[in-house]
């Protein structure tokens, strides 16, 4: 039987910047008390749903949600659009508001027949990178925006500040051994630098390390320090990969 994906957007200090409202039908913010009007009035029509202003952090905001929510898609509110990664030459590439609703309610409802609690879609928005051969993924890290299905044993530990996804998906592989990516679609977001409201706010070099630190003691090796490379630079020091070893 089919179930219903809320598409639930967590926000905070960014009233005037959701841009996800355009990237995807029915979605509902997620706001703190106090910021409660001030997103009624720069995002008329969507619904609002607020948290207590004593709940500081996305990954306890994330937690609420997931408490609140069960069979929930958490979307991050500076998603421009879902777009296809399999698409060929002369093909359309951006999914329509509609159709984003449609893809995450598809993966979502694939994600429960399998057996899985937790799914998204893959983080390579470059069709050249794509896979035709392995379009779904059972394993791996699932970055920002991420989906869940009710009555699983996860949960978001407040001690990973900046690094709830990475917490999430070590918590998943050690408990279920499987998720659920789609990588024929892909979020695209706006650019990284210069945000402002949300984690940018708390997101610092000594914070990073101590997450870093936190996530290696409850997974070991399979949490290490990025490196550079020739074809790509880390965004700042102390940046993460998780190595799930199966």
């Amino acid at each position: 039987m089919a179930v219903e994906i809320k598409i639930v957007i967590p926000s905070m200090g960014r009233a005037k910047k959701v841009l996800t409202k355009n990237a995807i039908t029915h979605g509902i913010l997620c706001v703190p008390e106090s910021e409660a009007k001030e997103y009624a009035e720069y995002n008329p029509g969507m619904e609002i749903v607020t948290h207590p202003d004593t709940l500081k952090g996305l990954t306890m905001k994330r937690q609420f949600i997931l408490e609140k929510f069960g069979n929930v898609y958490q979307f991050d509110d500076d998603a421009t659009c879902i777009k296809r990664v399999y698409i060929e030459k002369g093909e359309t590439e951006k999914c329509s508001a509609e159709e984003a609703y449609d893809i995450i309610q598809y993966v979502g409802n694939c994600a429960k027949l399998a057996g899985c609690y937790y799914f998204g879609l893959g983080k390579e928005v470059n069709p050249l990178a794509y896979n035709e051969f392995q379009p779904i993924g059972l394993t791996g890290v699932i970055n920002g925006s991420c989906g869940f299905i009710e009555g699983s044993k996860l949960y978001y530990n407040p001690k990973a500040v900046l690094s709830e996804d990475y917490w999430m998906a070590g918590l998943n592989a050690y408990l279920y051994r499987k998720c659920w990516i789609d990588r024929r679609f892909a979020e695209v977001g706006a650019a990284y630098a210069g945000n402002t409201g949300g984690c940018a706010n708390y997101r610092t070099t000594d914070q990073e390390k101590e997450d870093t630190l936190f996530l290696r003691k409850c997974f070991g090796e399979a949490i290490k320090v990025k490196e550079d490379t020739k074809l790509a630079k880390r965004r700042f020091e102390f940046q993460r990969t998780l190595t799930i070893p199966f």
